[in-house]
């Protein structure tokens, strides 16, 4: 267990130490968990992936298990979107710019129509991923741009 992160209600938790898990096999999602002084629970486990149900004496809890891998990246995720720094914000698909919305200097926030890409006879709007100023607009209305082609920067 040392390898994942546990949070329940949203809070980190480590596991007990001393605490023993036995799956019963004649009831594959409950487990009985046998506390260090010998008492006994039983836990009915729902779930799959990162996010499970544990119900315990009633009450169901969210629990969600995390490899080191994930919470690497939903740390690095969390920390670059509450620093405030600059975003580059790119295409992610090629086509040609049919409008764009905002200039430098205007303030957006995030889920904001920032312009709009004209794909395949499709109009795609480009949102703001989050809540900032924008500090340059590298296209304009008319300009093809290709994939990963810089749009514009948020600070």
């Amino acid at each position: 267990m040392t390898d994942l992160e546990l949070t329940i209600d949203g809070e980190r938790v480590q596991p007990g130490d001393g605490w023993i898990v036995d799956w019963l096999p004649e009831e594959p999602r409950v487990a009985r968990l046998t506390a260090p002084d010998g008492t006994h629970l039983l836990a009915v486990v729902e779930g799959s992936g990162a996010d499970w149900v544990v119900t315990l004496r009633g009450r169901r809890v969210q629990v969600t298990a995390r490899t080191w891998r994930e919470r690497v990246l939903a740390d690095a995720e969390s920390a670059a979107a509450a620093s405030g720094g600059p975003v580059a914000v790119t295409a992610t698909l090629p086509g040609l710019v049919v409008g764009v919305r905002v200039a430098v200097g205007d303030t957006v926030a995030a889920g904001a129509a920032l312009l709009t890409i004209e794909a395949m006879k499709m109009q795609n709007e480009v949102r703001a991923p989050r809540d900032g100023r924008v500090s340059e607009v590298a296209v304009t209305a008319g300009e093809a741009v290709a994939t990963g082609a810089l749009l514009l920067r948020l600070e």
